[in-house]
């Protein structure tokens, strides 16, 4: 079945936003809910090159955004809180029209999908979390790692461009050398470590994931139906958050992929595709909050402050400090110039043109 996808831009208030969208065959039909994917951190909306023709061939318009900060779209000087990004979806959501959609989001974009489902109430008719951030507070170390150290931000394009090659073969995804070519000359623009570097600065610390799904769930009159999706090897966040948010929640599907990692919706694609499409079209109930549910470093915190009157949370700044002053002359590189000379500007929002899905 054919279907057509083409690739957008836009001026919105955080700058140039591009996405893609695929659409159904003109004699399909297209009375269905469109669906809305974001992606994770540090990657692009083409990581749904696999699983957005699937949804599409079953009658749906699908749209994929790429952050700020990511793909084509803009890097502005931004804050980059999952609340900022979840205000920059809410506002091109609004520019397509969308009253009543489907949300999808991965990693990251998981946690971003969750904070839009309160800026848009009763716009989300289904919320699909993939490997999804924000249902624990676990998460790699290297990420802990960079989130404290603040390293990101000063390292260069050049270098950008090489770790992203680097972590995709190693976090696997199915990316072929196209693909991981792609989000490399991305991720090597001037502004990106500085979204990245922020991003991860305000969602994580020494101690993992500031932000749990428990910590909004009480601002949503209504939680919509919700499946979650994991892979049983993802190296990035652990599989057992799937199995933790029947803590919270009462009434959520959650399926996992034996042979999948951090990227189901790419390596599992196959099965992870219809049981979405299932989820999406039949009849779902609201999931429950669990009576006494707290999202688990806010417990911890509660405790440790009757605990003692004394207690005050572990400040990162020593550590970031430390590794700043340490690191930063191996990782200090000359400014860009252009043909002329002259150095670039710090890069806000220029982009080269969208390549073709």
């Amino acid at each position: 079945m054919s279907f057509r996808c083409r690739s957008h831009v836009r001026n919105f208030s955080a700058g140039e936003v591009h996405w893609e969208e695929w659409n159904p065959p003109r004699n399909g039909d297209t009375d269905r809910r469109p669906v809305v994917l974001v992606h994770g951190l540090s990657d692009s909306c083409r990581t749904w090159n696999r699983l957005a023709p699937a949804l599409a061939a079953g009658g749906r318009r699908v749209v994929a955004l790429d952050l700020p900060g990511h793909g084509h779209s803009a890097r502005p000087d931004a804050p980059y809180t999952v609340a900022w990004y979840a205000s920059v979806v809410a506002e091109w959501i609004r520019f397509l029209g969308f009253s009543d959609f489907d949300l999808i989001g991965h990693s990251f974009g998981g946690s971003v999908s969750m904070c839009v489902a309160i800026e848009r109430p009763g716009r989300v008719h289904r919320l699909g979390l993939v490997a999804a951030g924000g249902i624990g507070s676990e998460v790699a170390l290297p990420l802990r790692f960079a989130a404290v150290t603040g390293l990101l931000e000063l390292a260069a394009p050049v270098l950008m461009g090489v770790g992203t090659h680097a972590g995709m073969l190693v976090l696997g995804g199915n990316f072929n050398a196209e693909e991981r070519r792609h989000l490399a000359r991305a991720n090597a623009r001037p502004g990106t470590a500085r979204a990245l570097s922020r991003t991860l600065r305000h969602a994580i610390d020494l101690r993992g994931q500031r932000e749990h799904l428990m910590d909004i769930a009480h601002r949503i009159p209504e939680i919509p139906p919700l499946a979650v999706y994991w892979g049983d090897r993802d190296p990035v966040i652990p599989v057992r958050h799937a199995a933790d948010i029947a803590r919270y929640l009462d009434g959520v599907a959650v399926r996992r992929f034996a042979k999948a990692g951090h990227y189901p919706h790419r390596e599992a694609v196959a099965d992870l595709a219809p049981d979405l499409v299932r989820f999406l079209d039949a009849p779902q109930r609201a999931p429950r909050l669990r009576a006494g549910a707290r999202a688990p470093r806010a417990s911890a915190a509660t405790v440790a402050r009757q605990a003692s009157p004394r207690w005050q949370p572990w400040s990162d700044a020593p550590v970031r400090q430390w590794a700043q002053r340490s690191l930063k002359p191996l990782l200090r590189q000359p400014p860009q110039r252009d043909s002329n000379g002259a150095a670039s500007p710090a890069d806000l929002g220029s982009r080269p043109p969208p390549v073709p899905c």
